[in-house]
């Protein structure tokens, strides 16, 4: 239904910065999206989708295709589109966020 929870004001979300390929059309609904970041700790997150870097933005998620420039992140994989069609692609996501520092096993 698209409704969201509320939070007071002055209450900032936890920031999940997701780097794309320039000119990819990716949103922060969708459903892989949605469910990986459900394995991270914040039930209420707000979603930066962007193929763009600000020097003051720290990167969730890279999934661009040549990561160039390079940039820290807690986890990366291949482009959303390659996610949704090859599984070797999505094995390699999952054993990325299997050893990031921010899974939580508990959520």
């Amino acid at each position: 239904m698209g409704i969201t929870r509320w939070v007071e004001k002055g209450a900032e979300l936890p920031l999940y910065h997701i780097l794309v390929d320039r000119g990819a059309s990716v949103s922060g609904d969708h459903p892989i999206i949605r469910q990986v970041l459900a394995l991270f700790p914040e039930q209420e997150k707000q979603v930066v989708v962007s193929d763009s870097l600000s020097s003051t933005k720290e990167v969730f998620w890279d999934m661009r295709s040549l990561r160039l420039p390079k940039v820290a992140c807690a986890i990366s994989s291949a482009p959303i589109a390659v996610l949704e069609q090859e599984s070797k692609a999505k094995r390699e996501l999952w054993q990325h966020i299997w050893e990031s520092d921010a899974y939580d096993a508990n959520a």
